[in-house]
């Protein structure tokens, strides 16, 4: 008679793929690496792009200084790897942090003009991985992405900004 290694018990599932939710991760890592793989070339990692790219947002909507806090609301980062980030960002003179005019505990964020280059670069070689990527979706991919935006929407204030410890 054999010994099971393991009590009998009930799976989530037999097979991962089963799973939406491990699809939508396995899906995911496979986007990252898209974009690590056209960003390298530029020197910037996805997280510095995701900041880059959503300073020169605020910076472009807003008529007041952006503060730290402001950009990780915004790109969905949590407020130590924002900081962290943007240290890096700063000593390589793609953003200044300058003294809020109002509040001494916050700093002003600036795209410096090289930090500008970067993002352009940056944006060209993630739009490109961006449509290679979802290029097999097709007419679909406007729809795809309205659902994602829904289910995302649906599921917001659940789920706590990315990288924030549970």
């Amino acid at each position: 008679m054999k010994t099971r290694l393991i009590p009998e018990f009930t799976l989530a599932f037999e097979d991962p793929t089963d799973s939406l939710g491990f699809s939508i991760w396995k899906t995911a890592l496979l986007w990252q690496k898209a974009v690590k793989e056209r960003l390298d070339p530029v020197g910037i990692t996805h997280v510095q792009f995701l900041l880059l790219n959503s300073l020169a947002t605020l910076n472009k909507n807003q008529n007041l200084a952006i503060t730290q806090r402001m950009l990780s609301d915004h790109s969905g980062c949590d407020k130590m790897m924002t900081s962290k980030v943007l240290r890096t960002l700063e000593e390589r003179k793609l953003v200044y942090r300058k003294n809020h005019h109002s509040d001494t505990r916050s700093w002003s964020l600036l795209l410096s003009t090289k930090g500008l280059e970067v993002l352009r670069d940056a944006t060209a070689a993630f739009t490109e991985a961006e449509n290679a990527f979802f290029e097999f979706l097709g007419k679909k991919e406007r729809g795809f992405s309205k659902r994602i935006r829904k289910l995302n929407k649906f599921h917001q204030g659940t789920v706590q900004a990315i990288g924030e410890p549970q």
